[in-house]
């Protein structure tokens, strides 16, 4: 097994055959996708196309129960965000009145918009993250040619993301061990519960960066002066090769990202007119 900044992943998965730059690019293209297409079937697809490659690339699934507690508190602030909270519009269809305040078809309509769009990128980054280690943030940058500080930093970043929610495991089985259970518990009862690790997280946070520090300073690691402008030889790129099938995956997504600008604003795909959920929906509600 390899540890992943999200998990662990098995040395036989097939995503340790494509070059790391391969996998950031994924990343930084395909969440791009969500926000040229409105109809929210399109991005549910894009959604499950995602969880697919996660189950061929053998990551264990059970990391996604993570985040839908987050996935549907969230979706539940952008709806109350959109509904309760935007105001009087009467311009808008009225659906129905709750304790005296309109409820819009168009603002329910954008709020599942937006809220298709968010999953996705979710998704991708989460993807991502549990097939990456940090040494994958370092040779795709370096790929590319990004200065070292930016590099370092950005993966130095990423690591603390993972180190967070490492953290949040080490508390959850603390309370558990404790017992404390949320099993059969309402959602309100687990947001608030959760909420009461925040302290220690951000505790354990303001340590984690203290160690990062002085990690730094022990190595004599120096962004400024004259240690910044000496040429570091990528020793590590030395290990990667971008091999034939890396130029086809990035040619695929860059083909697919192409198509999808051509597709959106050149014959007017993936909009809210030819959305038949979106159709359905206003059946449904009006």
């Amino acid at each position: 097994m390899n540890k992943t900044m999200l998990g662990y992943v098995p040395k036989e998965s097939p995503i340790y055959a494509v070059h790391p730059f391969v996998k950031l690019y994924f990343l930084l293209i395909v969440s791009l996708f969500p926000m040229f297409v409105a109809a929210p079937e399109w991005n549910f697809l894009l959604l499950v196309i995602i969880l697919g490659l996660m189950v061929i690339s053998r990551v264990d699934i059970r990391i996604v129960r993570i985040y839908i507690p987050v996935a549907i508190s969230m979706g539940s602030i952008i709806l109350i965000s959109y509904t309760i909270l935007g105001g009087r519009h009467p311009e808008f269809q009225v659906v129905f009145n709750l304790f005296g305040l309109p409820i819009y078809w168009e603002r329910i309509r954008d709020a599942l918009v937006v809220y298709f769009r968010i999953l996705p990128m979710i998704a991708t980054m989460v993807f991502f993250l549990s097939t990456s280690r940090e040494r994958d943030i370092i040779v795709a940058m370096r790929t590319i040619r990004l200065p070292f500080v930016v590099t370092y930093v950005f993966a130095m970043a990423l690591r603390a993301a993972g180190m967070v929610l490492e953290d949040f495991q080490i508390v959850r089985q603390a309370e558990q061990a404790r017992g404390f259970d949320t099993t059969g518990k309402p959602l309100t009862y687990k947001i608030r519960k959760y909420i009461m690790y925040m302290i220690p997280l951000f505790a354990l946070s303001l340590r984690r960066s203290e160690e990062f520090t002085n990690a730094l300073v022990a190595r004599g690691y120096a962004f400024t002066g004259e240690a910044s402008r000496v040429k570091r030889a990528d020793y590590i790129l030395t290990h990667y090769t971008f091999k034939p099938h890396d130029f086809v995956f990035t040619a695929i997504i860059t083909l697919a990202f192409i198509a999808l600008l051509v597709a959106r604003y050149g014959f007017n795909y993936f909009g809210l007119d030819d959305s038949w959920f979106i159709r359905w929906l206003y059946s449904v509600l009006v």
